[in-house]
């Protein structure tokens, strides 16, 4: 029979169960066995009441935190749109009691709303997610161990996000790339102007310019952007072919070094063409700024669409 598992292992348990469970029964089992052998040696009443009523204090402690777990539920109120690989980042969670919430599916820090057992609680949340992909949910253990905290009880809760979290590999190393011909658009982009060359006047700014050939004191006179007009119109764009092999550490190295080979060809200026695999099929554009990059390559994937790191909790494992 298959188990459904999310993206690290962990084995998604929906039902209700309890957590730890071993320590705190074999503690009240002890404690009345011990209250049960001075009850039947002392023989008073109220020694064998107030047994009595021990055991049905631990029997409701152990029992009764199922109840509000049962009835929880939790929701995303908030997440960011970026983030990027072995770097914390912070989403905001709603449960409807004082719950506590442990991040499986990305592994996170846990966390508990407090505050009455009634009402809406928000609690920050933070994740750490180890490598790219897209997030869509976030598979959350949440847990009570109301009203009498002797045992948890817990759950296994998918929640969607309100938008898609883009997390971009790490920076690796620069490496070599190559550069595409002027006379040729990248999907029905005119090349950019590089701001390179002798200087021959200035112009309307337009999409695409570069901010250091801004002509500021041109602006100001004119009332709207100018750039400076060079003899070289345009430069070559650096092109980056990122073909993912299908081994998942490998992908990620490959995903690290096109990163920090791009970041720092767009540090100097240069338009950077990525060419990658994605859901949608083969896409070769232009990235504008490091952000643009890490979400190309966070949706990149091998050749075949096979995505190495399935960040939701659907896959099955035999």
């Amino acid at each position: 029979m298959s188990a459904r598992r999310t993206d690290d292992g962990h084995r998604l348990r929906p039902r209700t169960h309890p957590l730890g469970w071993v320590t705190p029964v074999a503690g009240s089992l002890v404690a009345l066995g011990a209250w049960a052998v001075v009850a039947h040696s002392s023989g008073s009443g109220w020694v064998q009441a107030l047994g009595a009523a021990m055991a049905g204090v631990l029997i409701t402690g152990m029992v009764a935190p199922a109840l509000p777990t049962i009835r929880a539920k939790v929701e995303c109120a908030s997440c960011p749109a970026d983030a990027v690989a072995g770097q914390p980042v912070e989403v905001v969670l709603v449960t409807n009691g004082p719950h506590r919430l442990h991040p499986w599916s990305p592994r996170g820090s846990e966390a508990r709303a407090t505050g009455s057992p009634f009402g809406r609680r928000p609690v920050t949340v933070t994740l750490h997610p180890e490598h790219r992909g897209v997030v869509d949910e976030v598979v959350v253990e949440l847990a009570s161990s109301a009203p009498f905290g002797l045992l948890w009880w817990g759950r296994d809760v998918v929640v969607p996000l309100p938008r898609q979290l883009h997390v971009a590999p790490r920076s690796g190393a620069e490496e070599a790339a190559t550069t595409a011909p002027l006379d040729r658009a990248v999907d029905g982009r005119a090349p950019v102007p590089s701001g390179l060359g002798d200087p021959r006047g200035v112009r309307p700014y337009s999409p695409g310019d570069l901010r250091r050939s801004m002509h500021w004191p041109a602006t100001a006179h004119v009332g709207s952007l100018m750039v400076r007009e060079t003899e070289r119109a345009v430069e070559d764009p650096v092109v980056l072919d990122v073909i993912l092999p299908k081994d998942v550490a490998a992908a990620e190295a490959v995903c690290e070094r096109t990163k920090g080979t791009g970041c720092a060809w767009l540090a100097r200026g240069r338009v950077v063409v990525l060419r990658t695999e994605e859901e949608t099929g083969h896409v070769w554009a232009p990235v504008r700024d490091r952000v643009e990059l890490g979400r190309r390559l966070a949706r990149a994937r091998p050749p075949g669409g096979h995505d190495p790191w399935p960040q939701s909790h659907g896959e099955v494992a035999r």
